[in-house]
């Protein structure tokens, strides 16, 4: 798209597993993490009556450790929020990207600029509406791993030789 990237690039959001790992079991097929401004959505309240019990749903703007644990309960993460989608890959949680609506700013360019920093394909969302089951959205998960050298994300750092007081 014509921007200029550095050399060494990547959301530090995939580091958190060097600081922080939760031992938490699998618990949940499915975790569904909506962006804040999604939380309240249509979809969201239809899910949550329909699956009660079968899909954990995550607050992204709860407590960060919470967040992380409860996203380590789950097989498979679908999000709306980007830093959902980071934190999965982080714990090598296979996600999928999901639009709720249009009120996410910064439209789809933020996920796919991320998914291109990992080499991950999805560079679509799957659009999350009332018709679709579980297993469809299960079954939307593509098989990948991320593509990311992550000493060179740590050693790029520019405060990583600071001593803290």
């Amino acid at each position: 798209r014509g921007f200029s990237c550095p050399e060494v690039y990547g959301d530090p959001g995939l580091l958190v597993p060097k600081f922080y790992n939760p031992n938490v079991k699998k618990s949940f097929k499915l975790g569904i993490v909506a962006h804040y401004l999604d939380k309240d959505n249509k979809i969201i309240k239809f899910l949550k009556n329909k699956y009660q019990g079968d899909i954990l749903f995550i607050d992204i703007q709860g407590n960060w450790r919470e967040v992380i644990d409860n996203i380590n309960k789950c097989e498979i993460i679908a999000s709306s929020s980007l830093h959902g989608i980071i934190t999965a890959d982080a714990y090598n949680i296979p996600s999928l990207w999901i639009k709720l609506s249009d009120k996410v700013i910064g439209g789809n360019f933020k996920f796919q600029d991320y998914m291109l920093s990992v080499g991950r394909k999805q560079m679509e969302p799957f659009l999350l509406n009332r018709e679709y089951k579980l297993i469809d959205i299960i079954n939307s998960v593509e098989d990948y791993k991320i593509n990311i050298d992550l000493e060179k994300l740590i050693n790029s750092c520019p405060f990583k030789d600071m001593k803290s007081n």
